[in-house]
């Protein structure tokens, strides 16, 4: 197996565990170290997956995508795109193999396309800052437990 079909079957454990409901699969993948969002660590995401968060917005198809923008050393970046989540994912090489260290994620729902500016061009990215309005349902709750 090349390193970057292990990053891909890392990437594809982390979104297909959680919308198969799998925790064992979705620990397996995630760095002790793991947050998103500076909100969310490793065991946040275990716990939802064990609730079936994700199995409550699984589809037939999940149009899963998997493109790999970095890939040096002991480190990988790769956004993951879903029929409900677009995903970059940051991860690292260890003993155990490639793990997520960290990600981010918007709800597809939550993208709208971008209408040209006057110019026709399209706007800057710094019009479009990250937001959280597209967690994953269930982290509410955990909102107090992390810094931000």
């Amino acid at each position: 197996m090349t390193e970057e079909d292990a990053v891909r079957a890392a990437v594809l454990d982390h979104v297909e565990g959680w919308f198969d409901g799998d925790p064992a699969r979705m620990e397996r993948i995630l760095h002790p170290s793991y947050s998103a969002l500076e909100e969310f660590t490793a065991r946040d995401m275990i716990e939802a997956t064990a609730e079936g968060k994700g199995r409550d917005e699984d589809a037939d198809d999940r149009q899963i995508s998997i493109e790999i923008s970095h890939l040096s050393g002991d480190t990988a970046r790769a956004t993951c795109l879903s029929h409900r989540y677009v995903e970059v994912l940051q991860l690292v090489r260890t003993p155990a193999g490639w793990k997520i260290l960290n990600g981010t994620w918007r709800s597809r729902a939550s993208l709208t396309p971008f209408a040209p500016t006057e110019s026709g061009e399209p706007p800057s990215c710094e019009s479009t800052q990250p937001s959280t309005s597209g967690r994953r349902p269930g982290h509410a709750e955990r909102r107090g437990r992390r810094r931000r």
